[in-house]
């Protein structure tokens, strides 16, 4: 049980330092938001349907917790290369 409860922690801790990282390095004017305009000067390549798709209230913007779901697709090296960030 303790094992369990331990590695849920970890999980739990893991994702958000992640969503933490991502903010870093894509929330460029530092507002705890990302735009399209952001990650496109960070060097990113994304299809707007992309970014509309991961921007869950539709605001034009991406919360660190909409940054983190959508990172294993929209965030990958082929749209946004290491050089870039």
């Amino acid at each position: 049980m303790n094992k369990v409860l331990s590695i849920l922690v970890l999980t739990f801790l893991s994702s958000g330092a992640i969503a933490s990282d991502l903010m870093k390095r894509f929330d460029l004017d530092s507002n705890d938001l990302v735009t399209m305009v952001e990650l496109e000067q960070a060097g990113c390549t994304i299809k707007n349907s992309m970014f509309k798709a991961a921007d869950r209230n539709k605001d034009g913007t991406l919360s660190k917790k909409e940054l983190r779901k959508s990172r294993d697709y929209l965030l990958t090296r082929k749209r946004c290369p290491k050089t870039a960030v």
